[in-house]
């Protein structure tokens, strides 16, 4: 594993960047109608969204390199914890510019709050083979929470404690659009981070995963169903990195 040396400077740039274009995205979406059908807009919405992640992903990785596991820890447990203030102070009658304000403080917290999680999580993890192995493991874990585990009877039951769990995002005219689990991000991040500090392809990783949590997306609103992202992201760390997997397992 190796320590990765970031100008901090250049990595806010692009974590003030992402976290701008976010807030962009979720103050002007909702007045704004659809540009185009109800689909392809949809489509559109995930794509605009899934860009400025990538960009705070990117550049919280870099311009927290130095700190240790306890510190990232700390952060992740901090900002998870005020993100979650956020919605639970949230009432259903909150409209308006406040309404998009809550939603833009609950999504960027938890964003970096899920950043410091999985980039402490990738220290813990020392070669490409058990980055291999965590990949697999994660996306059957996934498929199977989902499709009949305890993500299943959340959605089943409409629990509200999904309301944590999820990070919601606005689609055109609408501010309650789609929502992603607050676990892909971290995972997101982790396979991203892993690119980063075992010598991978890091931007490749990170792009693959985002493209990987785009298609999820897509593949979700087409089949009428919600379908588990991380088998997909996984899927996208492994074919970003196999050869150079393979080939230090060999070694």
């Amino acid at each position: 594993m190796r320590e990765f040396r970031y100008n901090p400077r250049w990595a806010l740039c692009w974590l003030s960047a992402g976290l701008a274009a976010l807030a962009a995205l979720i103050f002007l979406l909702p007045s704004v109608e659809n540009p185009v059908s109800s689909d392809t807009a949809q489509i559109i919405a995930f794509a605009l969204f899934i860009a400025p992640v990538g960009a705070i992903i990117y550049g919280f990785l870099g311009f927290t390199g130095s700190l240790s596991t306890p510190w990232l820890l700390i952060s992740g447990s901090a900002t998870a914890v005020l993100g979650g203030l956020v919605i639970y102070f949230f009432h259903s009658d909150i409209t308006g510019a406040y309404l998009l304000l809550m939603l833009f403080l609950a999504d960027a917290l938890r964003i970096i709050a899920a950043a410091s999680f999985g980039f402490a999580l990738a220290h813990y993890v020392s070669s490409p083979g058990t980055a291999l192995l965590v990949a697999c493991v994660a996306a059957l874990a996934d498929i199977f929470s989902v499709l009949a585990g305890p993500t299943h009877a959340l959605i089943r039951g409409n629990s509200p404690a999904l309301q944590f769990l999820l990070l919601v995002f606005p689609s055109f005219g609408h501010p309650f659009g789609f929502a992603l689990g607050a676990s892909d991000f971290i995972f997101l991040a982790l396979f991203s981070a892993l690119g980063l500090l075992l010598n991978l392809r890091y931007p490749l990783t990170l792009l693959s995963c985002c493209i990987a949590a785009f298609l999820a997306l897509v593949g979700g609103f087409l089949l009428e169903r919600p379908l588990p992202a991380l088998p997909f992201i996984s899927l996208a760390f492994i074919v970003a990195n196999a050869d150079l997997i393979l080939s230090r397992k060999r070694s």
